[in-house]
């Protein structure tokens, strides 16, 4: 009897053969292919089985030779040093320093009540320009009022009790000693009396000085504790004014700067809301010594403000033009500290590494003066990685940025 073999025997290899890629390895892939035909020819199960396990061992040692070719490229990739370059940025002879402030009247006060009582009326409120002595509230303060009566009334009969005194001792009838009393007495009762007059004249509250109220803390009928109720005298400011036809501006100088900064200098004075609006100002005066606790100097600027649309209180940004010590800048991420001082890592034309010694000034938080230690057009690596801190280390060079 004739063995039959299943017709669709072919068929199944020569299914598995197209799912194979030839184009990647065509010599190997095409004897591969002619093996498994010819096991399929042969027509017997043991030559199948075998050809599927060669296959599968054929492909395993192609995949793991391909995986090792690629680790070793990717370990001799990792030895690269890759790194960006910059230029030293040449420094002009001045450079801006822009550091906050905040804007304040020329003159501003707030305004006290010094006797105690109530307020009886108040005529001006916040926004409106006064000027200086005119009427700004009322206080009804009755013991005042009371005392200033009695005194007066005392100091009327004290008068009369010495003009009576002064015609007797014309005609001796009284010593001169006993006229003497009666005219120091009246003198005094006058003088007691003068003094709560005066006092009596802060029941009206008038301007310092020209300016507009900023602020008005009262109402009729407020209680007004006085200069002789502390603490509660310090506890109400009447109104608060402000002179603002000139502004100051107090600016805090690092101590880098400080000796730069002159009085007489001029500096730009800019207000974040109003971007498109610079505005000249002029330093009148420094401390002439700096602050210990913040190592500041503390700088008044005056900003003229004739139109009055500047107000007090703004934060605003003056830049002052100091004078440059240095012929070169860099990105302060360039620097790096080692135990003997500061380096910057400099890049030749065959791409290695070399340890340049520096010498700092002034530092904004993003680029810092180079006093001495590199030379213009050198190439200085930023944010150098560790591997490259080493004399002669050969980099890969990425993107370089040049001088502006």
């Amino acid at each position: 009897m004739v063995r039959k073999e299943p017709a669709d025997r072919h068929r199944i290899f020569f299914r598995l053969i197209p799912s194979l890629r030839p184009g990647d390895f065509p010599g190997f892939w095409e004897r591969i292919k002619r093996s498994i035909v010819g096991f399929a020819q042969k027509r017997h199960p043991g030559w199948i089985i075998g050809g599927m396990l060669g296959l599968l061992l054929a492909v395993g040692l192609v995949k793991r030779a391909m995986n090792w070719a690629s680790l070793r490229g990717m370990v001799e990739e990792s030895k690269n040093i890759y790194v960006q370059l910059v230029n030293p940025e040449a420094v002009p002879a001045a450079i801006p320093l822009e550091l906050p402030g905040t804007t304040q009247g020329f003159y501003e006060t707030p305004i006290w009540g010094r006797v105690s009582g109530y307020v009886k009326s108040w005529y001006h409120d916040i926004g409106e320009r006064v000027k200086e002595g005119d009427l700004l509230c009322e206080i009804d303060a009755p013991e005042v009022d009371h005392t200033v009566s009695n005194l007066r009334a005392k100091a009327d009969i004290a008068r009369i009790n010495y003009e009576r005194w002064k015609a007797l001792v014309r005609t001796r009838a009284v010593s001169q000693e006993e006229y003497d009393v009666q005219r120091t007495g009246y003198e005094a009762a006058l003088a007691e009396l003068n003094r709560w007059i005066e006092w009596q004249k802060f029941e009206k509250v008038t301007a310092p000085f020209s300016g507009v109220i900023t602020a008005r803390n009262i109402d009729v009928g407020t209680l007004i504790a006085g200069q002789g109720e502390f603490p509660f005298g310090a506890m109400r400011q009447l109104f608060r004014m402000a002179e603002i036809s000139l502004l100051r501006i107090y600016v805090a100088v690092p101590q880098a700067y400080a000796f730069a900064i002159r009085e007489g200098m001029l500096a730009k004075v800019a207000i974040p809301e109003m971007p498109k609006e610079i505005r000249n100002a002029l330093v009148v005066r420094t401390a002439m010594g700096l602050e210990p606790a913040s190592r500041t100097l503390l700088t008044e600027v005056d900003l003229p403000n004739p139109d009055q649309k500047l107000l007090p209180g703004l934060y605003v940004l003056v830049t002052f033009a100091v004078p440059s010590r240095a012929p070169f800048v860099l990105p302060v991420n360039t620097v790096f500290d080692r135990g003997d001082g500061h380096y910057v890592l400099v890049v030749d034309a065959g791409d290695r590494c070399h340890l340049r010694k520096v010498d700092l000034g002034n530092n904004d938080g993003y680029k810092v003066e180079i006093l001495s230690g590199i030379q213009a057009g050198e190439r200085v690596i930023l944010s150098p990685p560790d591997r490259a801190k080493v004399e002669g280390a050969t980099v890969t060079v990425v993107s370089t940025q040049e001088d502006r």
